[in-house]
């Protein structure tokens, strides 16, 4: 295995123990009566809620993840040192989504959880722009597409931050913005692949 194919098998490896922490707050008591199952059941659906806001958006993440590295086609020494400090962040969100699940009432859960999701797309930015400047990234290949999927998610979590002062609750609903915004993007840049040939 080269180093290349190192660097995506560390980064996959971070990116699916992650994915795996987030289910270890989902647990009931043992030896609970059949009555008091059924309550323990309902009140692990703030978890459960939780739980898959923050799974699939490791999922997302990784998916980004893997379509950048289709092209750098080198993982240069300055790419995967900011590919290190990425990993950090991501082995990091097992606590905000944690601290979501349960405090998603509190600005500063939903805040930490926002900046640290904006802080992986920041370090994918600062990846796009060190292979370009080292020359390992694919020749050829537009800035729009490059920069604009990680820019689109910093501003969807950026803007959520206000809401998440004055309702909290609410600012989740915020993050399904991404959905239409990274679907326009990806619209754009067929068009403009279109428009090229």
């Amino acid at each position: 295995m080269g180093q290349d194919g190192r660097v995506l098998a560390l980064s996959d490896g971070v990116f699916a123990i992650a994915a795996t922490l987030l289910a270890l707050d989902i647990r009931v008591p043992e030896g609970l009566s059949t009555g008091g199952l059924h309550d323990a059941l309902l009140e692990l659906t703030p978890d459960i809620v939780g739980y898959a806001i923050a799974f699939l958006v490791i999922g997302v993440l990784w998916m980004g993840h893997r379509e950048l590295f289709t092209d750098v086609y080198r993982a240069e020494p300055p790419v995967a040192a900011v590919n290190v400090v990425l990993l950090g962040f991501v082995a990091l969100l097992p606590f905000p989504s944690s601290l979501l699940a349960n405090y998603g009432d509190e600005p500063v859960a939903v805040l930490g959880y926002a900046a640290n999701v904006a802080m992986i797309a920041a370090l994918q930015l600062v990846i796009v722009g060190v292979a370009r400047r080292t020359g390992s990234f694919r020749p050829g290949r537009a800035a729009f597409p490059a920069y604009a999927p990680s820019a689109v998610t910093i501003v969807v979590f950026a803007l959520s931050a206000p809401v998440a002062l004055f309702a909290p609750t609410w600012t989740p609903l915020c993050w399904l913005l991404l959905i239409p915004a990274h679907a326009t993007v990806n619209r754009i840049e067929k068009r403009t692949a279109g428009a090229g040939r």
